[in-house]
């Protein structure tokens, strides 16, 4: 099987930073026809708690091999921590809610 290969400082930044570039990351490996793919983090120099959250949970959905290389010690620790962090509680039920309109 072919496996695409990506080397994340060139096509990203060296500073993985913002949520919507990990969706648009995924939206386009996702895209690819082949179903294994290898992301190289060497160059990588930060990552956002922001970026690493939505990257794993794209990761979880899709239905693509990616695996990593290369990541350096700080931005495996961030994925770490991110992963260990339990799933924050729905304080809503948005189920629940009654609308109300009110008028003048």
């Amino acid at each position: 099987m072919n496996t695409f290969k990506m080397k994340m400082k060139e096509k990203l930044s060296e500073n993985l930073s913002l949520r919507d570039l990990a969706k648009n990351l995924f939206d386009y490996l996702n895209k690819l026809e082949q179903n294994e793919i290898m992301l190289d983090f060497a160059g990588i120099k930060s990552i956002s708690n922001s970026f690493a959250q939505e990257y794993l949970e794209q990761k979880k959905i899709s239905k693509k091999l990616i695996r990593e290389e290369n990541v350096p010690e700080n931005i495996q620790k961030m994925f770490d921590v991110i992963a260990s962090e339990p799933e924050k509680p729905q304080l809503i039920d948005i189920k629940k809610i009654k609308v109300t309109c009110l008028s003048l």
